[in-house]
């Protein structure tokens, strides 16, 4: 094995267990709640928009990066937006269920970076249905 193969895996080893503690103080305790690292809005999409990497949105202090813009009738001044030029799967997943979401009119739940008095806003996740429906 070559040295900086080596090193390489050793480094690596050494970081796993610090990035799973740091995973697991970002997870959730439940699906049906709120998340401490964004707030979670809920909506059907009135506007989905695709445009080109690097097509940004909005002023240089709200600017927003993404390939997929998104508006939810519940806050039409808003867009929330993922960038998905890197071809992630959970990113095309999110497009995807968006996409779909938007096609058959089924509301969404929609968690953002926080970025207190901003408009245009970085998805994190997102999921068919609203956290707020009956069971």
């Amino acid at each position: 094995m070559k040295m900086g193969k080596f090193l390489a895996l050793l480094f690596a080893g050494m970081l796993m267990p610090i990035s799973a503690n740091m995973a697991l103080a970002d997870t959730p305790s439940t699906l049906m709640g709120p998340h401490g690292h964004g707030v979670t809005v809920e909506g059907k999409i009135i506007l989905y928009r695709n445009q080109v990497q690097g097509l940004e949105l909005g002023p240089e202090d709200d600017r927003l990066d993404a390939e997929t813009l998104v508006v939810l009738d519940t806050h039409p001044d808003k867009v929330f937006g993922i960038r998905h030029h890197d071809n992630i799967p959970a990113t095309e997943a999110i497009v995807d269920t968006l996409r779909e979401a938007y096609l058959h009119g089924v509301p969404v739940t929609i968690q953002h970076v926080i970025k207190p008095g901003k408009k245009n806003l970085k998805i994190n996740w997102v999921q068919l249905g609203t956290l707020s429906q009956k069971k």
